[in-house]
């Protein structure tokens, strides 16, 4: 047996051994664990920043798909603002009860550091979302919230209070707060479709007379309006539904004078084609030269 005990480890040794072995495995499982950490925040970042750009540029289906991928790819902050991201995506196409149920369980939620802005504004998606489904009060409450949380009034607060005065008829107000600060707003980059309806809006409810072209150009540049966000606003917004309604009726207007536009000038083109053909036909042929 002397030479199995001359190659056996010493037995001090095995609590050694032991305490080494688990270190090497300790460290091996935080590194892969760094490592897919890493796997996991490029995949949320490749999706979170393509979502970005497509609802940047309207491609709302398609960045509410890669936000959802990005979730599904997180935790945390970061799966917070991916699912931020699908709410606001539902806000821009009309989908209000949608984007309100998406964005009220985050409220109580952080974002990362790098989004400090976009942590003020979620409050006023959510503001907006609520006023538009005539729940003025609840909107009032975020949007109280958001000005806490900036410490003041930004320009990307002035949709949802606007949209909240509009809903509770103080559209003379809201005309005003608009006029107040449109320059401002022009400058920030805050004058969206939705603030340009409004102001409209206002505008015909408060002078429809004197404004009556502005608000036609206003609502022939933004019509028509998209079926979705129409059909929610007959259903929580009647009064507004209509005036939407009144921008794509003048589209349809124009397109089907357009159309008897270009059909009258096909058939004069086709009568004139007609005639040309006909004086072809009829033309005498000429005589042949006698001295040939």
């Amino acid at each position: 047996m002397q030479w199995l005990l001359s190659t056996s480890m010493p037995l001090d040794m095995l609590p050694v051994r032991a305490v080494l072995t688990v270190l090497l495995l300790g460290g091996l499982l935080c590194a892969a664990a760094v490592i897919w950490g890493q796997l996991l925040w490029r995949r949320w970042s490749r999706s979170y920043r393509h979502a970005c750009e497509l609802l940047t540029t309207g491609g709302l289906p398609q960045a509410e798909e890669h936000f959802q991928r990005a979730a599904r790819s997180a935790s945390g902050v970061f799966r917070t603002a991916a699912l931020a991201g699908v709410g606001v995506c539902r806000m821009q196409r009309g989908a209000y009860a949608e984007a309100a149920a998406m964005l009220e369980p985050l409220m109580g939620q952080r974002l990362p550091r790098s989004m400090r802005l976009e942590e003020i504004a979620l409050p006023g998606h959510l503001a907006l979302c609520l006023a538009m489904l005539g729940d003025t009060a609840r909107a009032r409450h975020w949007l109280g919230e958001a000005h806490e949380r900036f410490g003041g009034r930004v320009t990307f607060l002035v949709l949802p209070e606007v949209a909240i005065l509009c809903r509770e008829g103080h559209v003379g107000a809201a005309l005003k707060m608009m006029e107040d600060c449109w320059h401002l707003l022009m400058t920030d980059g805050r004058v969206c479709s939705r603030m340009r309806m409004f102001r409209a809006f206002a505008q015909w409810k408060v002078d429809p007379e004197r404004n009556t072209d502005f608000v036609f150009m206003t609502l022939l540049s933004l019509a028509p309006v998209p079926e979705a966000e129409l059909a929610f606003c007959r259903e929580h917004w009647p009064v507004l539904a209509d005036f939407m309604q009144k921008g794509n009726d003048l589209v349809a207007r124009q397109e089907a004078q357009r159309a008897q536009r270009d059909a009258e000038l096909q058939a004069r083109y086709e009568q004139w084609e007609r005639e040309r053909a006909s004086c072809t036909r009829e033309a005498p042929e000429p005589e042949p030269d006698e001295e040939a």
